[in-house]
């Protein structure tokens, strides 16, 4: 009951073992436990001390004082915040930027998730944003390495949602969809009694992780997970015939090998979540979450489809050859790098990120001359970098912004679109393709292309500035208020 976040009868299981034998450890524990799954630390803390005085030996027990103790000191930063159907704990000094962004698009991934899924659910949902990648492994247990190697920036676990704050990460990450992915698994645990298999969890939470923020669009709008390193992997992965496979996607995808593989992975899943919406629909995705309850994943597969295992299978490896995927130039799987201290420098980071040696060294020294106020020579050498790496999206988007500086932001436009075609995550990119879009009046294109920015690392200042200019421009003043006070938040705090 536990696992599956029944709360309240395995609240009365405790407290029926307990008023058996108050001072057995075994009860204690389980007491302990539900009281740290409620989000009550502390008072789950003390009583599992009291069942560790009773039996100190089992490693288990000890282990879940070590997490007790561990999010006890995490949350003394942390300030509640409340809206309809969410609970959102930040800290506040450093993040209370992410908490109107956070609590509207939670608060939307339950109207569209439940239109999509029928679950609505009546507690109130837990939602923690670690402020840095040491207290994140302290709540949710996952690892640097998690987070650098497998792109593990969230997680569904002990009851509530788990993310860290982008502006722990260099250039940020897509945290606003992030919140929505892990809100999906638990919506996933509610409907099956916790008994989905891990590629069904992962992918349905990455097949509607959008849906949040596209409400209204029509057929083939889910297929956002089609992004071009996952398109290209899935290509890679039909010509060699190389899947990860759904049975080893067990117990977590964060155990697989390398970046790679985790997103392949989730490119897979959420591709078989397509197929299984494209013949079914709404009410086949309904029906085979409810099936789970009661059966394991072969057999309820055969009873909502009336295909084996094996059979499901092969259609969806026919379905994904039938779209015709083709491989996106310049795409890589991005890695994720935690930042050292917040006062490192993107420029020197994004440089690491191109591939080529030659187009790295002309990049660098472009830099180094645009920096001595040399626009003109560093141009060139941004285009000469450019020619040895022309799907570059970082060289891409570094000369694009110098295009706009030197006032010609038409062509500015063109590369940070092409940037954004290899690499849709790039913050900085859509900061500059707003800056474009402003230099040429376009001020809907802008503010759009600003308010996706938010959505992947809303640290950045000029971001606001730029939003102040667009809301402005449309007439927008109680958000351009906003952007004027998220703006003077942002200087305080740095």
């Amino acid at each position: 009951m536990l696992d599956a976040w029944r709360i309240v009868d395995a609240e009365a299981l405790a407290a029926k073992a307990l008023k058996d034998n108050p001072k057995s450890a075994a009860a204690l524990e389980f007491d302990g436990r539900i009281k740290f799954y409620q989000g009550r630390y502390q008072e789950g803390l003390a009583v599992i001390e009291r069942a560790l005085a009773i039996d100190s030996k089992d490693p288990r027990r000890q282990a879940m004082k070590l997490l007790s103790q561990l999010t006890v000191d995490v949350h003394k930063s942390f300030k509640r915040n409340e809206s309809t159907h969410f609970i959102l704990f930040v800290d506040d000094k450093r993040d209370a930027i992410l908490i109107p962004h956070a609590l509207d698009a939670l608060e939307k991934s339950y109207e569209a998730i439940g239109a999509e899924l029928g679950y609505y659910p009546k507690e109130k949902v837990r939602v923690e944003i670690a402020p840095d990648a040491t207290s994140f492994n302290a709540i949710s247990t996952l690892s640097l390495r998690d987070i650098e190697e497998t792109g593990a920036v969230g997680i569904c676990k002990f009851n509530k949602l788990m993310i860290i704050s982008p502006r722990a990460l260099s250039f940020g990450y897509r945290w606003v969809d992030s919140l929505s992915h892990e809100y999906l698994h638990y919506a996933i645990v509610g409907l099956t009694n916790n008994q989905a298999p891990i590629w069904l969890h992962e992918g349905m939470a990455r097949f509607y992780e959008t849906r949040w923020r596209k409400p209204a669009a029509g057929a083939g709008a889910h297929e956002d997970y089609l992004t071009p390193a996952n398109q290209t992997l899935l290509v890679q992965a039909l010509e060699k015939n190389l899947f990860v496979g759904f049975k080893n996607m067990e117990p977590s995808l964060i155990h697989l090998d390398t970046p790679e593989q985790v997103q392949l992975a989730y490119a897979e899943a959420a591709s078989a979540v397509d197929f299984i919406n494209q013949s079914k629909g709404k009410s086949g995705m309904r029906e085979l979450l409810t099936a789970l309850n009661d059966k394991p994943t072969p057999e309820a597969i055969e009873k909502v489809y009336g295909l084996g295992f094996d059979a499901f299978e092969s259609k969806w490896k026919s379905f994904l050859k039938a779209k015709g995927l083709k491989p996106i130039e310049g795409s890589r799987v991005r890695r994720l790098k935690v930042k050292k201290d917040q006062k490192e420098d993107d420029d020197i980071v994004a440089l690491g990120e191109i591939q080529s040696v030659i187009a790295r060294n002309r990049a660098r020294l472009a830099d180094q001359l645009l920096a001595k106020g040399r626009a003109v020579a560093a141009l060139s050498e941004y285009q000469r970098a450019l020619q040895a790496s022309p799907q570059s999206p970082v060289i891409l988007s570094k000369l694009g912004r110098l295009m706009i500086e030197q006032n010609r932001p038409e062509e500015a436009l063109a590369l940070l679109k092409k940037s954004l075609d290899i690499e849709p995550d790039g913050a900085n990119t859509l900061v500059q393709l707003g800056r474009a879009y402003q230099a040429t009046k376009n001020f809907k294109e802008a503010r759009a292309a600003l308010e996706e920015a938010l959505q992947i690392n809303p640290f950045h200042p000029l971001l606001y500035r730029l939003l102040i200019e667009s809301y402005a421009a449309l007439g927008e003043n109680d958000k351009a208020r906003q952007a004027k006070a998220a703006l003077e938040k942002l200087a305080g705090n740095n």
